[in-house]
């Protein structure tokens, strides 16, 4: 015996299967959907001002990592081989998905290589 389906019913069917469909598709929520995780930092005189001595994230954050300095500074996160040059009065913006676990240091590479900051990324 068949049930006979209106169109009403018919229509609200196809709808919970196409936003099933939506949800299996989208996962959870993607980097590009969270807003991103921000940190404004200063280089000064080769240290990283302020008592800041390791940022936190969750693995898949969006992270921008905002740098200013007072002299021409490279600056290098280790683990993502990103490498960022910040001119004296020109903020740069290092931005990255936070895809690998672990702790990371961010070392300039003048010459020194001095570790200024690290990075921990932990698991969700």
């Amino acid at each position: 015996m068949s049930v006979r389906v209106g169109p009403s019913a018919w229509l609200m069917r196809v709808i919970a299967i196409m936003c099933g469909t939506v949800a299996v598709l989208s996962g959870p929520r993607t980097a590009a959907a969270q807003s991103a995780q921000r940190f404004e930092l200063r280089i000064e005189q080769g240290r990283l001002a302020g008592n800041v001595k390791t940022i936190r994230v969750r693995r898949n954050d969006a992270v921008e990592i905002t740098w200013s300095a007072d002299r021409l500074t490279v600056l290098h996160l280790h683990g993502y081989d990103i490498e960022t040059t910040v001119e004296a009065g020109q903020p740069q913006t290092m931005s990255f998905l936070a895809r690998a676990t672990g702790r990371f240091p961010i070392e300039t590479h003048d010459g020194q290589d001095t570790v200024v900051l690290y990075l921990e990324v932990h698991p969700r």
